[in-house]
């Protein structure tokens, strides 16, 4: 007879497209976290990096992983860092009882799986620390690997899959050229990841974008669009592509250079980021495109209103 199982999901935003927390009764206090990166504020801000963990960034055809004993700091670092992924997966414990040696064997063992798999690319270019692991630990850490696995295959996270690279994303061959089965409109309403496809969009539209662009969709269940540019862009002409998923709508904005100043606090300057001040701290209100950081008022630089229904 199979065993049996209780699997625990808790979503923050209360749905999939945000921080996932998962637990199962076969994993003793094994904890897996799931975000998209524009939630990692709200990945941080829960118990996914209070302990020693082990993360794997990932997008559709590139993974790494890494650990840490400070995964805030960790990860935050990887934001800035590293551009590419779209989505993290923290593997950690609900009582923090992992050491340095477990996670340093969990990182080897899981970076081996990612570069054994051809059809994506591991960014990793060293198989991290030489696990030091006593053969006892080592059974309860392959027990752990197995659940982190199959919950990652739960939750549709197929990069330490042998068929990943056929399965990552349907695609059709049509008159000699690639096309995503799922249609831009689709796209646009998942909302999260497609800033390209929401540039396309509004240049097809006939709409000029400057070089410099931003998008931010709105938040689940906040009528906010949440944007970390960096300071510098104050400096150059800029765009910004707000998607109101909710609405199936498209807010173009363009902002002149040196329109705005950036500083600690507000006094008409754009806040910046404490932690990281390189970056702005910008939250747009949806229904009167005011920065509630700063209080400035972002309407006057919209410049069309783009329906996608």
């Amino acid at each position: 007879m199979s065993k049996v199982k209780t699997i625990n999901l808790l979503l923050y935003e209360g749905d999939l497209d945000g921080v996932i927390s998962i637990e199962d009764t076969s994993w003793n206090s094994g904890e897996l976290y799931a975000a998209p990166r524009d939630s990692i504020k709200q990945l941080i801000e829960s118990d996914a990096c209070k302990g020693y963990g082990v993360y794997i960034l990932f997008s559709q055809d590139k993974v790494y992983v890494g650990q840490a004993s400070d995964l805030t700091k960790r990860i935050s670092q990887h934001t800035i860092g590293k551009d590419w992924w779209t989505n993290v997966i923290v593997l950690t414990t609900k009582d923090d009882s992992f050491n340095r040696a477990d996670i340093d064997y969990l990182e080897y063992y899981l970076i081996e799986k990612a570069q054994s798999i051809k059809e994506i690319e591991c960014d990793n270019k060293k198989k991290g620390n030489d696990p030091k692991v006593s053969k006892f630990r080592v059974v309860a850490l392959q027990q752990y690997l197995e659940e982190a696995l199959f919950l990652m295959k739960l939750i549709g996270v197929s990069v330490f899959d042998e068929n990943a690279g056929k399965i990552k994303k349907k695609i059709v061959k049509k008159q000699g050229q690639l096309i995503n089965t799922m249609d831009k409109k689709s796209l646009l309403r998942a909302g999260k990841r497609v800033k390209a496809e929401a540039k396309e969009y509004v240049l097809e539209s006939g709409i000029d974008l400057c070089k410099d662009i931003s998008y931010a969709v709105k938040q689940t269940n906040k009528d906010v669009f949440w944007i970390n540019p960096k300071v510098e862009l104050l400096e150059k002409d800029w765009s910004l592509i707000l998607n109101n998923n909710t609405d199936m709508e498209l807010i173009v904005l363009k902002v002149p250079a040196n329109t705005f100043n950036a500083g600690l606090t507000k006094d008409g300057n754009l806040v910046i980021r404490k932690d990281k001040p390189q970056y702005l701290d910008v939250n747009i209100n949806a229904n009167t495109f005011v920065d509630i950081t700063s209080g400035v008022d972002f309407s006057k630089y919209i410049v069309n209103r783009i329906s996608y229904r």
